[in-house]
């Protein structure tokens, strides 16, 4: 299986959230609420997109995590199931 080339984007400031390309798939990492990523366990929503049978991306999934480690997880879980 091919790796698909990773890109990470910043959306608006720093702790403001970013967006990671993984080939065809946007994930989406914002804090809810007004949080700031810098905050300590802030309550983050990560949504992700995938190409539907037109190649639009439509929202196939949205979740929330709390903290730094539960935000890694997920993120490492989601590339895992992307390669």
């Amino acid at each position: 299986m091919t790796t698909a080339e990773t890109t990470a984007t910043l959306i608006e400031g720093a702790y403001e959230g970013f967006r990671l390309e993984l080939g065809d798939v946007v994930i989406d990492v914002q804090p809810v609420a007004g949080q700031s990523l810098a905050a300590p366990d802030p309550e983050i929503q990560i949504d992700v997109y995938m190409p539907d049978g037109d190649g639009i991306g439509r929202c196939a999934l949205t979740e929330r995590v709390s903290g730094a480690q539960q935000l890694r997880a997920a993120l490492a879980e989601w590339k895992a199931i992307l390669s």
